[in-house]
């Protein structure tokens, strides 16, 4: 009689048979005259091909009074260029069956495009036209200011993310990281369509840039579409970039928000190392070990044997600055002592011993499947080659990681446990009286 397998080791065996990390012999780089970094991986199996172009224009490059600029000038791309209106780029884009999208994120933004491998070299000239030559409209900077300025009001965010801003003003303090992505209303209502123009023409720049490209196209036709449509983007002067690291927590820190919601949301984290750091491999184990999977110790305690939790994870951002291990919990109003308490048995449950050998495997086979699951698309391919370079870790890094996972033992994880479970921040969403 057979037995089913779990779904997460189903999981597991989809991505070992499907999927693989870069390979450093697969990557190949294009040196560019202007500092633009390329870097390409080729894949003849697939006749889709990604473009990410990431800048490392990060929340630390944001004037303090013009706090969501990135957000809006992001968006603005997207709505028109000096060449063609935005509709008329979206036009082109799906006349060869490819897409165009902007992100932002605490370290970088990006503007990336997907396309059939035959549509590449007009899927990269749109690419380049936006980000090179934007014609911020002026009602388009009206309309998606006014927008921005509706998102980020109290309120506008869903429980997590407003539990979860609270959280990283606390952590933060004046760091950076503190702001959230999206900006606050009063500097985003305050902003002119100048500051716009200036702030892209200082940091959209060559220098600052990272072109990552995945997919069926050759590393020589690439080479030469690159060099047509960036080859004469002109540098800046580099900007010296000091980020000072978040003043130490004195003691653990409690900050409790009123939400309009019914139940109680609660995120308790702690200071955790940077992507690439020592400790970073066995944090990332840890993080597993806590969430998983169904019968990873968070949810096989805190959900299951107490149900005392509609819902508990953990997670562990890559940062290039100090992160963060925190818990999120989803749970009744009246039991945040409870759950307060089953979270933090759990975390004091890995202090006082190393996990078993098993266990530990288990949660490295869940974090390389998670990973490589992650990187099935040619567009997170082309994400992953991308933030590697901006972090500062090198394309490559995809191998070394799952290479330093696999080296982590059972000491590591609770060596780093009792490093990073010490002060923590506790950020509580409440139902409004």
């Amino acid at each position: 009689m057979t037995r089913a397998l779990p779904r997460w080791l189903w999981l597991i065996v989809l991505a070992l048979v499907t999927a693989r990390p870069a390979a450093a012999d697969r990557l190949r780089r294009i040196e560019m005259p202007n500092q633009m970094t390329v870097v390409v991986e080729s894949d003849p199996t697939t006749a889709v091909v990604a473009a990410d172009l990431m800048l490392r224009v990060s929340v630390a490059d944001e004037p303090e009074d013009q706090r969501g600029i990135r957000a809006l000038v992001q968006r603005l791309l997207l709505r028109g260029t000096e060449m063609d209106s935005g509709d008329g780029v979206v036009r082109r884009l799906a006349q060869v069956g490819a897409y165009m999208d902007v992100g932002v994120g605490l370290d970088y933004v990006e503007i990336y495009v997907v396309s059939p491998a035959d549509g590449f070299e007009v899927a990269l000239k749109a690419l380049a036209e936006v980000v090179r030559h934007p014609a911020f409209p002026p009602q388009e900077f009206e309309t998606q200011k006014e927008s921005l300025v509706r998102s980020a009001q109290p309120g506008a965010r869903d429980p997590f993310q407003e539990v979860y801003a609270a959280f990283r003003r606390e952590l933060y303090g004046t760091h950076p990281y503190a702001s959230p992505t999206d900006g606050d209303p009063e500097t985003l209502d305050s902003l002119t369509r100048e500051q716009v123009v200036s702030f892209h023409a200082r940091w959209y720049r060559p220098q600052n840039a990272v072109l990552a490209v995945c997919g069926g196209v050759s590393e020589a036709r690439v080479a030469r579409a690159v060099r047509r449509e960036f080859g004469d983007w002109r540098p800046g002067p580099r900007t010296a970039r000091k980020v000072e690291p978040p003043e130490p927590l004195s003691a653990s820190q409690v900050v409790v928000r009123e939400l309009p919601v019914g139940r109680l949301y609660l995120i308790l984290g702690f200071p955790a190392p940077a992507a690439g750091e020592e400790a970073y491999y066995a944090v990332q184990v840890l993080d597993s070990l806590l969430s998983g999977r169904n019968t990873a110790r968070l949810p096989s305690n805190v959900r299951d044997r107490l149900g005392i939790a509609y819902q508990v994870s953990s997670f562990y951002p890559t940062l290039a600055h100090q992160s963060h291990l925190a818990v999120y919990l989803v749970t009744d109003p009246d039991r945040l002592s409870q759950a307060k308490q089953a979270v933090l048995e759990v975390l004091r449950g890995i202090l006082s011993r190393p996990p078993s050998a098993e266990e530990l495997d288990l949660a490295k086979r869940y974090l390389r499947g998670s990973y490589l699951l992650g990187h099935q698309r040619v567009k997170d391919q082309a994400y992953a080659l991308a933030w590697y370079e901006v972090l500062g870790l090198g394309a490559d890094f995809g191998g070394r990681y799952l290479a330093a996972v696999q080296a982590v033992t059972p000491q590591d994880v609770q060596n780093a446990a009792r490093s990073v479970l010490r002060r923590f921040v506790l950020a509580v969403g409440l139902p409004e009286d």
